[in-house]
């Protein structure tokens, strides 16, 4: 039993260099791939360069004591250009889409941010009615002089890229009717 004592001893031992230069066991050297340098994330700033001009209002009839909204109406957009000196070179003039039933408007300057330098010297204006009897644009609201765009009456719209001018309602009026003379 003396060989069977030493022979266990002997596979006691093994065991143990086994179990023991397991954990010295050192994988093979693996090739060298240098990790990108990562830095945290950030959104990159775009300024917005010159953002559309969107403009809405209500073109109205005023006859006598009645008010009632213009289908069909139209106003416009006329804007200066001037040169480096402040000299007018040319006027702009855009003409908006029809108003619905409600006598709203609104349409989109498509450009003309990009052409001005100041969209402060542009002017909306009346420019038609279709109704016969209500066709005398009045300066209500300045309607006939017209409204100056100013960041007052604007609003930015992000989503859009678009500086909205939301105007107070113009107004056309019937012809005065003069008073019979006896």
């Amino acid at each position: 039993m003396a060989s069977t004592g030493a022979v266990a001893s002997v596979l006691l031992l093994a065991l143990v260099v086994v179990v023991a230069t397991a954990d010295y066991y050192v994988s093979p050297p693996q090739p060298y791939v240098p990790k990108p340098l990562t830095s945290p994330v950030k959104t990159p700033y775009f300024p917005i360069p010159n953002p559309g001009i969107a403009i809405e209002g209500f073109i109205f009839c005023k006859s006598g004591y009645e008010t009632y909204p213009i289908q069909g109406g139209r106003v416009k957009v006329v804007c200066p250009i001037v040169d480096s000196y402040g000299k007018l070179v040319a006027k702009v003039t855009i003409s908006s889409y029809p108003t619905d039933l409600k006598g709203y408007f609104y349409f989109i300057t498509y450009g003309l941010s990009h052409k001005l330098k100041n969209i402060n010297g542009c002017k909306v204006k009346l420019e038609s009615s279709p109704v016969s009897t209500c066709k005398i644009p009045t300066n209500v609201n300045k309607g006939v002089i017209g409204v100056p765009l100013s960041f007052d009456n604007s609003n930015f719209h992000s989503r859009d890229n678009l500086n909205l001018y939301t105007l107070e309602p113009f107004y056309f009026s019937s012809p005065v009717v003069p008073k019979p003379v006896y």
